[in-house]
């Protein structure tokens, strides 16, 4: 996440915050975020592409990915490549969940995309956490 813009930061912050009130409820959640703490271990990439967070538990019975997009970001085919990737990715496991979280001007598009990688993948729980980044 180097070299990522403030709005960015903010996003995979509150991306983990919300991972972490979600899924690590009793404690046995391995949390990895793509960010510049120096020491923290970071996700694997998947498909040649790094996700913002990777969680799962452990033992291992659900998988997260956590993608942070600024409203510019949401609508490159870069962008939507790679959560096409992390979404196939979770696919193929029993009970997985992708969060995107966006500025919250952006949650009309990131909704319809991920309405739309849904009818794909009905599998996997998608959700988009829209996020105040103006303060």
């Amino acid at each position: 996440m180097s070299g990522e813009s403030e709005e960015h930061t903010i996003l995979v912050s509150q991306l983990s915050d919300f991972v972490r009130k979600q899924h690590g409820g009793i404690g046995n959640l391995a949390l990895y975020v793509d960010d510049q703490v120096l020491g923290r271990e970071r996700p694997q990439r998947i498909g040649n592409h790094l996700p913002d967070l990777y969680a799962e538990d452990v033992p291992r019975t659900f998988v997260v990915i956590g993608e942070a997009k600024t409203r510019l970001d949401l609508i490159t085919s870069r962008s939507r490549r790679q959560i096409s990737a992390f979404v196939d990715y979770l696919a193929l496991h029993q009970a997985a969940f992708f969060y995107l979280a966006v500025p919250i001007l952006a949650t009309p598009a990131a909704n319809t995309f991920i309405r739309e990688l849904g009818d794909r993948h009905r599998c996997v729980t998608m959700h988009v956490l829209p996020v105040e980044t103006e303060y």
